[in-house]
């Protein structure tokens, strides 16, 4: 019985030390912006308004394209088809994620006139391409090439 208690008492003391060692921790240092990231934000931010808020969280959802368009980037040479696959993916992603941000009528008012016009683009590139007898592939890479936010 006195074997177990002191058991206890040293695995207590032991514990007690690394608790209050990651209540000390280093300060965290500060995030180097990213300045395409910047650059969309700003540009967004103007375009429709976004509040302080809003703007902080349209500055991760670019950082984060700007970082999966990096890792997807290497695919591009080695593998064509899932290199389209995942940059056709990482757009929708984005867009799913910007129009959450979205919490204005205006601002989803915008937003959707914004896809209108790109959905617009997106047709008469196919009908040109299509006269042209373009390979389907080209086509899709042409398609994924017009894009908005």
């Amino acid at each position: 019985m006195k074997q177990a208690l002191a058991l206890l008492l040293l695995a207590f003391l032991n514990i007690l030390p690394l608790a209050a060692q990651s209540n000390h921790s280093a300060t965290p240092a500060p995030a180097v912006k990213n300045p395409e990231a910047v650059a969309a934000t700003e540009a967004l931010t103007r375009k429709y308004t976004l509040t302080a808020d809003q703007a902080k969280q349209m500055y991760q959802i670019q950082v984060r394209k700007q970082r999966n368009q990096a890792e997807v980037a290497a695919l591009q040479a080695t593998d064509p088809g899932i290199y389209q696959a995942k940059r056709e993916s990482l757009q929708k992603g984005t867009l799913g994620s910007i129009k959450r941000l979205m919490h204005t009528k205006e601002q989803a008012q915008l937003y959707q006139k914004t896809q209108i016009e790109v959905r617009t683009q997106k047709a008469a590139k196919r009908k040109e391409m299509l006269l042209q007898k373009a390979l389907k592939e080209a086509i899709e890479a042409a398609l994924l090439d017009i894009y908005a936010e």
